[in-house]
């Protein structure tokens, strides 16, 4: 009974070798090409690589050499941070599953000391718990392992380092180095990380937890005024997902999306929606937020990007100036209370499909608090309440 086992054993190594021998081959030819596109604009760009895998590092750095960059390898989490008290690279690969200190412990601590670093996280596994996690801390993309192509880590890199140069770096989504949202607030021409859309589309859980993982905190407050929000779904389905960012002209921005309202590119429309929310703020600089123009932007993106679809959403503004909150429906209907007086909003016209027909509610009095509900949305339910905090 033994050498059947045995020999099954010699086969896997031999399969193992095959597979091994391939993958340098193909990074040796890559590196190659890259040799030959190296622009000089990568000469003197330090990456720093921190992964226990030896080979992995070995491959990744003759790749990243060959085309221009210096790397400064860790074989752990602690090591990484040694060499960080050294010397400060331009750009960190890590991944996440280490000995000593294991990849989220060093991006936790790499965050706290070095907030403007940009981090790149490499995945082996398809369980996005670890990833989701990550986003907290500020994370700009991640790669799943084993890279197949390592042009796609080339472009991840790239387009990294040219976003951490602009002043505006750390207002940027994650979900932006993917559809490369420019500063005129479109979708770049090159899109080069669609793979990553592919990625979460062929495994479903992973992209659960992802979505999942971008909900906000569930409170939050500004000057008078405090907001809070319950979201109750199922865990087998695709999220709702929700965000919100407090402006500085005294307004606030949300959108709903409804990722579940399209099974096939549910998901890319709604990290879509996200990449474009941030840079929308971002461009406008938080002064002129109109949800008609925004939602014209995101419906004109869905029209020119693959892995996307019409979906149910919701925008809205809230103006504690002069107390008044605006809606937008676009596919997703709610009602809306405060404590005098009840609207219901509906608008069955998706996002996607110029949900511009909707009919859009505005000058909903806040009063000293107002609450809106989502309907009708199958087994998740939705609370939004906003109110002023009680004077102590």
């Amino acid at each position: 009974m033994k050498v059947p086992y045995k020999n099954k054993n010699i086969s896997l190594e031999k399969e193992h070798s095959e597979v091994t021998d391939m993958y340098k081959a193909d990074v040796r030819l890559q590196a190659d090409t890259a040799t030959q596109l190296a622009p000089e604009t990568v000469q003197g760009q330090i990456i720093m690589l921190v992964d226990d895998d030896p080979i992995f590092r070995h491959l990744t750095r003759a790749f990243l050499v060959s085309y221009g960059y210096e790397v400064v390898e860790a074989e752990n989490g602690l090591e990484g941070l040694r060499l960080l008290s050294e010397r400060c690279p331009d750009l960190i690969l890590c991944d996440l599953s280490m000995p000593v200190l294991n990849g989220m412990e060093f991006v936790e601590e790499v965050s706290l000391e070095y907030p403007s670093l940009p981090l790149i996280i490499i995945s082996a596994t398809d369980d996005m718990s670890q990833v989701a996690k990550a986003l907290r801390f500020g994370i700009k993309d991640f790669l799943p392992k084993p890279i197949r192509d390592h042009e796609h880590l080339r472009g991840a890199i790239e387009n990294t380092l040219a976003d951490n140069r602009d002043t505006q770096a750390d207002q940027r989504d994650f979900s932006s180095q993917w559809y490369r949202v420019d500063d005129e607030t479109t979708l770049a021409e090159e899109r080069d990380l669609y793979w990553h859309l592919e990625y979460l589309h062929k495994h479903p859980n992973a992209a659960r937890e992802l979505l999942q993982a971008l909900l906000p905190d569930n409170e939050s407050a500004q000057g008078a005024w405090q907001c809070s929000y319950r979201l109750l779904q199922s865990t087998e389905n695709m999220p709702l997902v929700f965000d919100y960012s407090w402006l500085i002209n005294g307004q606030m921005m949300f959108y709903i999306v409804d990722s579940s309202s399209d099974p096939d590119d549910g998901v890319g429309t709604t990290l879509l929606v996200r990449a474009l929310f941030y840079d929308y703020l971002r461009n406008t600089r938080n002064l002129s937020v109109d949800l008609k123009d925004f939602a014209d932007i995101v419906e004109r993106g869905i029209k020119c990007t693959e892995h996307t679809a019409p979906v149910s959403a919701m925008f809205g503004l809230v103006n504690f100036n002069d107390g008044t909150l605006s809606i937008l429906p676009a596919g997703l209907s709610c009602r809306w209370s405060n404590t005098i007086k009840q609207v219901s909003v509906s608008g069955d016209v998706q996002l996607g499909s110029n949900c511009l027909k909707n009919f859009m509610v505005t000058e909903l009095q806040l009063k000293t608090a107002c609450k809106l509900t989502l309907s009708e949305v199958g087994s998740s339910n939705f609370v939004f309440d906003i109110y002023m905090k009680e004077k102590i």
